[in-house]
């Protein structure tokens, strides 16, 4: 499809709104199926698992770890009526295979390792911790369900060890809330200037400006051992939309694209900003731009981005989630001004 370019806001200061896409074009970078392999099955290595089984799969492919780049490490929730933990699969040979190498757990709070891991690998030195040091960032969560906690943790040597590094943010128990005043979904970046932002979803300001759930993120300037001041990033204080699982990436041009969910919104549809700024993503309470095809189809939920050198001169935005009827790759021809989207 081809959006009409005077349809997509080409600030994030712009009025909330959606846009209505024109038909005709077409994608330039074809998909295609290469091979299936399981990269994890409850059971094993860990026992009294339970339904869902897995969730939240993250993968990231080593890249300044000498010897070992290429190499990809995956992690994902795993549901057990013991103690959770987040496993880390390997694999060596482009993901034909895996093999279970270790797992990150709670060593701090005893509360567990229950929800939304994320990898991230340094690409150059941060403070005391060196280039190459993977972090993995995750929910820490008790039994009752009662607090949040989002953790920081590292390996030095690709993956089979863990140190803890820091607690991010905490969302405390609270009596009129079943869930307390939680915090969710943790995403690692790093910025052009050497900084470590982590960005997540917030319900802490409910009794504080009526915001059922906002986006936020803090920095780091020594790796992710200490953490500046919350910055609000989207939010919406009508007591209702519930912004979420924010996922940002870097575009080719200098600019930065962040895509998240929009909960209770029909069908939970997916946005998209770009900015020029990962420390501003603009006014908190602008709608973003929502991400769907020509003929109506969109993602629903769950969504993640990536930037790859494919597919046109300026490359390709991938934006992933749940859908009715296609996976949709997005592509920009426009990086300037972020007009022009096909899909």
């Amino acid at each position: 499809m081809t959006v009409d370019s005077k349809l997509i806001h080409d600030s994030l200061y712009a009025p909330n709104g959606g846009h209505v896409p024109k038909e005709g074009g077409s994608c330039s970078i074809l998909l295609k199926k290469r091979y299936t392999s399981v990269v994890f099955c409850p059971g094993e290595p860990f026992e009294g698992q339970r339904g869902p089984g897995s969730m939240y799969p993250r993968c990231i492919c080593l890249e300044h770890n000498g010897e070992k780049n290429g190499t990809l490490l995956a992690t994902m929730e795993y549901y057990t009526q013991t103690t959770p933990v987040f496993p880390i699969y390997e694999s060596t040979d482009d993901a034909h295979s895996w093999h279970y190498l270790s797992c990150v757990e709670d060593t701090q709070l005893g509360y567990r390792c229950r929800f939304q891991p994320h990898l991230f690998e340094l690409p150059c030195d941060m403070g005391a911790l060196k280039e190459g040091t993977i972090l993995c960032a995750g929910n820490m969560i008790p039994q009752d369900m009662g607090t949040t906690a989002l953790h920081l943790y590292k390996s030095v040597d690709a993956g089979k060890t863990w140190e803890f590094v820091s607690e991010i943010i905490k969302g405390e128990r609270d009596e009129k809330h079943i869930m307390g005043l939680p915090v969710w979904e943790p995403f690692l970046l790093q910025s052009p200037d050497g900084k470590l932002f982590c960005y997540y979803s917030d319900e802490r300001y409910k009794d504080h400006g009526n915001y059922n759930q906002l986006l936020a993120h803090k920095v780091s300037e020594d790796g992710g051992y200490t953490w500046g001041e919350e910055k609000i990033d989207v939010a919406f204080p009508d007591g209702i939309l519930r912004p979420g699982m924010p996922v940002v990436a870097y575009l080719p041009n200098g600019k930065f694209i962040m895509v998240y969910e929009m909960v209770n919104q029909d069908r939970i549809p997916v946005y998209f900003r770009i900015s020029d700024s990962m420390d501003d993503w603009g006014e908190p309470d602008f709608m973003g731009n929502p991400v769907i095809a020509a003929d109506g189809s969109y993602l629903t939920g769950t969504p993640y981005v990536a930037w790859i050198d494919k597919g046109g001169k300026d490359g390709t935005i991938l934006v992933t989630g749940r859908g009715f009827s296609i996976f949709l790759p997005i592509q920009s021809w426009g990086w300037a001004s972020g007009k022009r989207w096909t899909a």
